[in-house]
This record gives C-alpha cells, structure tokens and sequence, in this order.
C-alpha cells in the first residue's frame, strides 16, 4: 500500500478518534512504513543512508612527478645520478659523484622540485680525478642526451653491480645516427687511461650508423681485457667524431695528466656533431 492512501483508508475503517489515535500509533512504530504528513500529503522521500567508509582501506598515495629532478640531476656533470621511487613510497637518489657533490644538497634539491619531500640520498663517492674528463666531454654528453638515437654503453651486468677481479671486461656500444670514429677510454681509480678503440689490433674505431659495437669479447679477433688491481670506481668514457679524434691511435696506455690536455685539443677542433657518453663502473677483488 502507497504512503499517500493511507489516511484516506484509515478514515473510512475507523469510526473513533480513540481508534485513529491507536491505528496511528501502531503505523508510526511500524518499521516499513513511512508516517504520513497530518494534511494528507504524500510522505517525503527516506534519505538513503551512507554506508561507513571502510577504515582497512588506505588511500592510494600520490607518485611524485619525478622528470624535473632527473633532468636537474643530470647537470651533475661529474656524477652518474638515478632518482626512482622506493618499497616505502620515499623518493631516492641514488649513483656515483667524482666531484663535491654533496648528499645534503641533493636532498634540498628534491626536497625544493617535490614540494617540501626530502630525498633518501645514497651516494658513492669516486676519485675526484674522474672528474676531469667527465667535465672536458660534458658539452658533448648534453649534446648526446637530446640525440633521437643516442650514444650508449650498455654492460651485460645489471646496472651497480661490481666487476670483480679476473672477470672479463667486455660491453656493447650503440652507435649514433650517423657513420662515427670512436675513441673509447678506460679510466682507472689511479690515474692512467687505457685506450680500448682504437688498439693495436682494431686500429680503426669507425662504425654504421645505428650499429651496436662489441668490445672485449675472446675469440671475436680483437683485444679483450680482464679486471685487475687497483680496485674501486672507474669510468669509461666513449666518444662518438665524423672523423678520427686523433691522426693515428694513442699509446694503448698514457698517465691520464698526459693525455686530457691531447683530448681537450682535439675536441676543440672536432665536428660540431662530435657527442660523447660516460659510465662508472665499480671492481673489487675476487
């Protein structure tokens, strides 16, 4: 029955006030029906409860918009920063520095281009010496950065983990978007540069473009170079010239104070196209 024919029915089958106030009663305590408005009309509608929001549902956290501190980090020239987010929804900076950078710094750097959150920053500090040649080749790394086809130094091994002694050095370089001479060199914890390409079994560092480039593979005909002593963090160093850097190939290994004022020379004078990329490495002992 309808809440608005209610009084109606009420009127014709109740012949006293007494009954109509004791009809009225029962249908005010009568849990499914709506009571009915004193000048017969039509009951408002219920209001729908809300049900209870449910307190074991944590909300979804917001993920932080990270490319403005990835690009910011990438003007460290003499580091090699990553920024991810962690298991704990904490951004984190993480990677290697051959210069002055400070962890604090970077963790005021997040904490002013993420709004007021603070980075965990955990960063390994290599020889300053690498920082030299990161700086020289930092124009051409910027330049190789906004490359659509970059140069690029890829490792077998998962990104940080540690070459350890005996192990064969062996990676792959992929090649630019135009027919490049590569120079590729080997910077140790100590001070000496080795010349990887050109050597004194490739003596030619030209390569296609858009190739990928295997260097220290054994049996592949060409030089190949395990890890040794001194141990601790290295760095390679690719440069990718429309012509040879240099008019024929380097001592296959040269203190680095010898050969960076050489390399800055010949960069001075190198294609305006010349780019370059750079990656640490960590070795440790067996």
């Amino acid at each position: 029955m309808k809440a608005s024919h209610t009084p109606t029915t009420w009127r014709h089958r109740c012949a006293t006030a007494l009954l109509i106030a004791v009809v009225g009663g029962a249908a005010t305590a009568w849990p499914n029906h709506g009571g009915a408005a004193s000048d017969g009309s039509a009951d408002s509608e219920p209001v729908s409860a809300h049900p209870p929001s449910d307190p074991d549902v944590l909300p979804v956290p917001t993920v932080p918009d990270l490319s403005a501190l990835r690009t910011a980090l990438a003007e460290f020239h003499c580091a090699e920063l990553d920024v991810a987010i962690g298991m704990d929804q904490r951004v984190a900076i993480s990677g290697l520095t051959a210069g002055d950078t400070d962890p604090d710094s970077l963790a005021l750097l997040a904490q002013d281009l993420l709004t007021g959150q603070r980075a965990a920053v955990d960063v390994e500090r290599a020889s300053p010496a690498l920082c030299e040649p990161l700086t020289l080749i930092g124009p051409l790394r910027s330049a190789n950065a906004g490359s659509a086809t970059p140069l690029s130094i890829r490792f077998k091994e998962a990104a940080g983990m540690p070459f350890k002694g005996g192990q064969d050095l062996m990676f792959d370089i992929a090649t630019p978007d135009f027919p490049a001479h590569l120079q590729v060199d080997y910077f140790t914890s100590d001070g000496d540069v080795i010349h990887l390409l050109p050597n004194p079994l490739e003596v030619s560092g030209r390569v296609e473009p858009g190739a990928v480039r295997r260097l220290g593979e054994r049996g592949a005909g060409g030089r190949f170079w395990s890890i040794g002593p001194p141990y601790g963090h290295e760095l390679i160093v690719v440069i990718a010239s429309p012509a040879p850097l240099f008019p024929s190939p380097r001592p296959e290994a040269e203190t680095a104070a010898s050969y960076l004022p050489a390399l800055k020379q010949a960069l001075d004078s190198a294609a305006p196209t010349t780019v370059a990329t750079a990656r640490f490495l960590k070795t440790k002992a067996p």
